[in-house]
């Protein structure tokens, strides 16, 4: 099967992320802040849920904490450069290289995909989703974190960064709470959720290979938790609610 220019493009990319992710992950107070998000995600699933799959799982940090809760739960990339690191941390775990928009697996074969900043990295949204629908089961659920560019100064300062750094393809792009809503249900879901997520935390705690001050602060630890405190509030309310930088969306396939 031949690979999209974007898919290929992707790979290309990973090859040379997948060491940078294991840094990133490497410290305490960012592992911290990715076993809260992770939470926040699993906290979705439905507690008769058997058949998980991960889709776009990278380098298995979400996976590890996915499977200590729901073994045999399966993850799929389409960087076998980041399936390799994923290994490592997920010994034994299921994993399958893949291309997200083009899913190897048979029509219902899951309860929950699970989408942690994978639908941002494809072209065909509604096509990406549609496939995520068709792999669940009637009573499935899908449960997505992705970039969130309601706040016009983080969408500004998105785009820049992806435009200038290497480590981003310029093709990748945030979604309003709108938007994402809107193709979700283009792609026959109905959403039952939708929450914001991160802001002091994320962008501190989240990214330390970007920005790295919490590295040279001693208690890291201890100001990550603070700000995941303070960080639960402001996305609780309305009008703070803007601040957030990713958008968490749970729907299920339309009846």
């Amino acid at each position: 099967m031949a690979t999209s220019s974007n898919a290929q493009a992707q790979i290309d990319l990973h090859r040379e992320l997948a060491p940078r992710y294991a840094y990133r992950y490497s410290f305490p107070f960012s592992r911290l802040f990715q076993q809260d998000w992770h939470a926040e995600m699993i906290s979705h699933v439905p507690k008769d849920s058997g058949r998980i799959l991960d889709l776009g799982c990278g380098t298995g940090f979400f996976l590890a904490e996915l499977e200590e809760q729901h073994p045999g739960s399966v993850g799929l990339d389409i960087s076998h450069d980041m399936l390799k690191v994923s290994g490592e941390y997920v010994p034994g775990a299921r994993l399958v290289t893949g291309d997200a928009e083009r899913l190897p697996f048979k029509p219902g074969s899951f309860d929950v995909v699970f989408c942690k900043g994978s639908l941002h990295h494809t072209r065909d949204h509604v096509g990406f989703l549609t496939h995520c629908r068709n792999a669940l089961g009637d009573d499935g659920v899908l449960i997505m974190s992705e970039p969130c560019n309601d706040n016009p100064l983080i969408r500004a300062a998105r785009a820049l960064l992806y435009r200038r750094s290497p480590h981003f393809d310029v093709g990748d792009q945030g979604f309003t709470r709108k938007g994402i809503v809107s193709l979700c249900e283009q792609a026959g879901f109905e959403v039952t959720r939708v929450k914001k997520y991160g802001v002091f935390a994320y962008v501190f705690a989240g990214f330390p290979d970007h920005i790295g001050i919490l590295r040279l602060l001693p208690g890291n630890a201890l100001l990550t938790r603070l700000f995941l405190g303070l960080d639960r509030v402001l996305c609780a309310l309305p009008g703070l609610s803007l601040l957030g930088f990713h958008v968490v969306v749970v729907g299920r396939p339309r009846r």
